[in-house]
């Protein structure tokens, strides 16, 4: 398309880089209310993403990584939790408890959303038509036809081929990754300048998974968009993001370049999810796994909270709070004998 809503020359004056980060997360606490208290659900969190920049979060299920999104997209108290403490800076400003009219300007419009599920995100009753006609018109105010021509360039976008056909049809007409394509193009209708993708090709088989994956690189490229990508298997995060966060039990846990993290990580838990990858598996020999399981939401020990699991743990573990973040060689690691993983697996 020469023109249109997601030609590169109508962005190019809208991501200019300042120098600043897009979006900052400063020591993120999020919690359920519960009658007995605070379930806390994510402590200490912290993520730092450049404008263009691809990030991946990736750690088992429970580490707070869809709690991280609903955090990004303000849209915690539609599932009962809410901000404890910490700072969500996108653009500078912080977002951390903004009440829903400064949320109902950003979400969607400036950060937009890919769920989990495609089958969820889409209504059954309603054609893709609507829905997307809605997406577009949100913050934009346009003729009927003319949002009508832009939902169809947008299909186009994410290549979904006879997209005028695909407008009259419903979502369970579609298949799964058809529909995570209309899912993909609904977010990208107020041009965001940052894409927070969760997981997005849960429930896909592998050739849709590749597909999928592949769109989201090329679209985040070609549009200048930066993208906070959740998922739990990091082959997918180093084929591609940028940098890394690892976390675990509601902390991070270490954080830096795909190619030094996942290649020398300074964090056994990282080398664990690492050596436990099916990918690189040598034929013949046994995979490996983590030992234990994490542990419950809100239950954590004290001192690490890796060290029931982690073969370096010892008493100096166990003791005080959770580490923070702090620099060794290339990244930010929250293991206190970082030193010791030297500059490889070996």
């Amino acid at each position: 398309m020469q023109s249109g809503p997601l030609s590169l020359e109508n962005r190019a004056g809208e991501l200019q880089d300042n120098g600043q980060p897009l979006l900052q997360i400063r020591d993120l606490k999020v919690g359920f209310a519960k009658s007995h208290g605070i379930l806390p659900v994510i402590n200490t969190a912290n993520l730092t993403l450049g404008r263009r920049e691809a990030i991946g979060v990736v750690g088992e299920s429970g580490s707070g990584k869809t709690m991280l999104c609903r955090s990004v997209l303000g849209t915690l108290d539609r599932h009962g939790a809410r901000v404890l403490g910490g700072q969500i800076m996108f653009e500078a400003h912080d977002l951390a408890n903004a009440p829903e009219s400064v949320w109902s300007k950003v979400r969607g419009k400036q950060i937009g959303y890919v769920p989990q599920s495609s089958l969820a995100g889409l209504n059954p009753v309603i054609n893709v038509k609507t829905q997307m006609v809605e997406a577009i018109t949100a913050a934009r105010p346009m003729s009927v036809q003319d949002a009508e021509k832009e939902a169809v360039e947008l299909l186009e976008v994410v290549r979904i081929p006879r997209a005028k056909d695909v407008l009259r049809e419903y979502s369970y007409q579609l298949s799964g990754g058809m529909r995570q394509r209309v899912m993909i193009a609904a977010a990208l209708a107020q041009k965001p300048k940052l894409l927070v993708a969760d997981e997005p090709t849960t429930a896909l088989d592998v050739t849709v998974q590749k597909e999928i994956l592949t769109l989201i690189s090329r679209l985040r490229r070609e549009l200048g968009m930066a993208l906070i990508l959740v998922s739990h298997d990091l082959a997918v995060i180093e084929e591609v993001c940028d940098s890394l966060m690892v976390m675990y039990a509601g902390a991070s846990f270490e954080a830096g370049s795909v190619s030094v993290t996942v290649h020398a990580p300074r964090h056994p838990y990282t080398k664990a999810l690492h050596d436990s990858r099916v990918d690189t598996a040598e034929r013949g020999k046994p995979l490996e796994a983590i030992a234990g399981e994490p542990p419950t939401i809100g239950s954590w020990p004290s001192g690490c909270r890796f060290w029931p699991r982690c073969p370096l743990g010892d008493d100096k573990c166990r003791a005080g709070d959770q580490p923070t973040l702090r620099h060794v060689a290339q990244q930010l690691t929250a293991c206190i004998y970082a030193e010791r993983m030297g500059d490889g697996h070996d």
